[in-house]
């Protein structure tokens, strides 16, 4: 019982943080075509390559979602990267 209670203390602040972030990072198309017009704002597209190439943002990279190089990604730290993808599953 205490080892159960102990897990509770433990889990429960962060399943509160979770909640508390749940929009975080996620934006609207209208926010996105806003966002591009802004400088130094690169979007990554991490669907399937065959879906990539039927259709992608505008000026999109296709980038695999667990094998990409911090090479791959732009060198200026301080731009801001949109990743997106369709998360049918």
């Amino acid at each position: 019982m205490k080892t159960l209670i102990a897990a509770l203390v433990l889990v429960l602040p962060m399943v509160a943080f979770a909640d508390a972030n749940d929009g975080f990072g996620r934006l609207t198309p209208q926010e996105v075509s806003a966002k591009l017009k802004q400088k130094n704002v690169y979007v990554i597209d991490n669907n399937n390559p065959e879906d990539f190439k039927e259709a992608h943002v505008p000026g999109a990279k296709w980038l695999h979602p667990n094998e990409y190089k911090p090479s791959d990604l732009p060198s200026d730290k301080t731009a801001t990267l949109i990743f997106y993808c369709a998360n049918e599953h």
